[in-house]
């Protein structure tokens, strides 16, 4: 069942990146989405189950250092997910404020090499296995596991900005992942300091992967509902442009050539209906339906409300 889990959010990422490649090579702004879904298909590939775990980890020395970079890529994805979704519009990659994941990441790897010098050759479950006597081990599978948990309540809270169709996906996807690490950590806690409990070691794979795929069919989902929104917004410019040049008005000077539809849109609807005004000509049904038509898109892309 895992497996399946986790190959069916690769699939499901590997679309988000192929379909969305085009939008993101146009749109700075969707760049940020698209790199989630490329480090997250990254993330998953290092799972072993189409590429062998003792392959990849073989590539970089081995020694299960492959963990670190999976337990990195998946937080790094998770969180530019998040972004994706709450950073403004004017957003870029390099405008995010990276201080967090780098310094998730600079964390995770300290203790990783700190507290695990000697870590053996390729393993699946190598962590799993040394948590059980060393407390070193268990301190770093506790530690990131908090540190993807963190993440995952942060994606929880964000999603109140998402559009409707999409916000039970994510925030279905943050319980799943939030309780699949809760549910690690208690597992470690237990092996190392007790006695492994069966049930309780079974319960992070179904509960996190989970988690991930409605985290995945979210981003899918809203990778759609914004294109549809985006064609709507591009084919209202292209009925306002011809009022707007009958009227004689022009968009507001200064807007730069490469703005997104929606932004030229909104400075055109207004030049228009300022037009309207400062020559005393009122608009005609249809251009004032057109309005009514725009402003309920705009409104649309703010609140998420139906059109």
């Amino acid at each position: 069942m895992t497996v399946m889990l986790i190959d069916a959010a690769l699939v499901g990422l590997l679309l988000v990146v192929v379909l969305r490649a085009r939008v993101a090579w146009h749109q700075p702004r969707a760049r940020i989405a698209w790199l989630a879904a490329l480090i997250g298909s990254i993330a998953l590939l290092t799972q072993g189950t189409v590429i062998p775990l003792a392959m990849l980890d073989g590539l970089i020395g081995g020694t299960n250092i492959l963990k670190l970079v999976q337990n990195v890529l998946t937080m790094v994805a998770l969180w530019l997910g998040i972004q994706a979704g709450t950073a403004p519009v004017t957003a870029r990659i390099r405008s995010l404020r990276w201080w967090f994941p780098w310094g998730l990441a600079v964390l995770f790897a300290a203790v990783f090499f700190v507290a695990m010098p000697e870590r053996g050759t390729s393993s699946f479950r190598f962590l799993e296995d040394l948590a059980t006597t060393s407390t070193e081990a268990w301190t770093y599978g506790v530690l990131h596991m908090a540190g993807i948990a963190l993440v995952g309540l942060l994606l929880f809270r964000s999603a109140r900005g998402s559009l409707p169709r999409t916000r039970a996906f994510f925030r279905i996807g943050a319980v799943g992942i939030v309780l699949g690490c809760l549910s690690e950590i208690l597992d470690l806690t237990l092996s190392r300091f007790f006695a492994p409990e069966a049930v309780v070691s079974a319960l992070f794979d179904p509960l996190f992967y989970l988690g991930v795929v409605s985290f995945v069919i979210g981003i899918f989902v809203a990778s759609r509902t914004t294109a549809k929104i985006r064609r709507r917004g591009e084919e209202l410019l292209a009925r306002l442009e011809p009022v707007a040049r009958e009227r004689g008005a022009d968009s507001f000077p200064g807007l730069p050539v490469d703005a997104v539809a929606d932004t030229r849109l909104h400075a055109l609807r207004v030049a228009v209906e300022d037009d309207a005004i400062a020559t005393s000509t009122p608009l005609t049904p249809a251009q004032r339906a057109l309005l009514d038509d725009i402003d309920a898109h705009l409104t649309r892309r703010t609140s998420g409300a139906p059109s």
